[in-house]
């Protein structure tokens, strides 16, 4: 699958941080630009890193592969290979067999180039099909083990922490889910930090961990006033800064 160029790519990093400020919700729906960002963001640091020859071969063959399996997985499931979103094939035991198919997939791709944006791309990518299958634990861990890819990197563990806590959510593990958004919005370079951390006081609220929710809701008026969030989260956030300090 053609990479895009770099104005191409630009274009995208600024249309994710646009939409960070105005749409709460961006990221659920639209993981795939978010992934895409990763990219950007991952990859262009090692970009301008000094790398060794052999190491920026790696780096490319791995990207290669990637792709390959990517465009691969697309074209199976009925999408074109530049698609955003995978459609839903009419047979569902048709796709869930091409998802375990290309689960393994992307998961040779991750062992076989560890330490690359490209493996750390394909956890994720094999986290998603896990999920898709109904096995968020194992999802969780496959995208836990992301993380040793690209060590260090704030902006890539603000990206899986979100979709950890996503998945923990879904299991309605509130806790877990708002110490996820928490480590994500902790991020100061994450564009959708502060996103992270009106979620982290819904799950929080949701817990029953109503002083702690407070507390986040209080630290967001005066770090980002001018956030616009959906109006339930809004509503929810101002109804907790009026709950009286005990």
């Amino acid at each position: 699958m053609a990479r895009k160029p770099e104005h191409e790519q630009s274009h995208v990093i600024e249309e994710i941080e646009s939409i960070a400020e105005r749409a709460a919700e961006w990221i659920r729906d639209h993981l795939p630009l978010t992934i895409a960002a990763l990219v950007i963001v991952v990859g262009g640091a090692a970009a301008i890193s000094a790398l060794a020859v052999h190491q920026a071969r790696e780096a490319e063959t791995a990207a290669d592969a990637f792709d390959q399996v990517t465009a691969e997985f697309m074209r199976r499931m009925g999408a074109d290979p530049d698609a955003l979103m995978v459609p839903e094939l009419a047979n569902p035991d048709a796709a869930a067999a091409i998802r375990n198919e290309f689960s393994e997939q992307f998961g040779a791709v991750a062992e076989a180039y560890a330490g690359t944006v490209a493996a750390a791309l394909a956890r994720l990518e094999q986290g998603n099909l896990a999920a898709a299958a109904g096995k968020t634990d194992a999802a969780i861990a496959i995208w836990q083990g992301a993380f040793d890819d690209l060590d260090g990197n704030p902006n890539f563990q603000a990206i899986v922490e979100q979709r950890i806590a996503q998945a923990h959510e879904d299991e309605t593990r509130w806790l877990e889910a708002a110490e996820s958004y928490a480590r994500a919005a902790a991020v100061e370079s994450y564009p959708l930090r502060h996103w992270a951390l009106a979620e982290a006081a819904r799950c929080l609220e949701q817990a029953g961990e109503i002083e702690r929710a407070r507390e986040l809701a209080l630290k967001l008026a005066t770090d980002a006033p001018d956030l616009v969030l959906p109006q339930h989260l809004s509503a929810l956030l101002a109804e907790l800064r009026q709950i009286p300090v005990p």
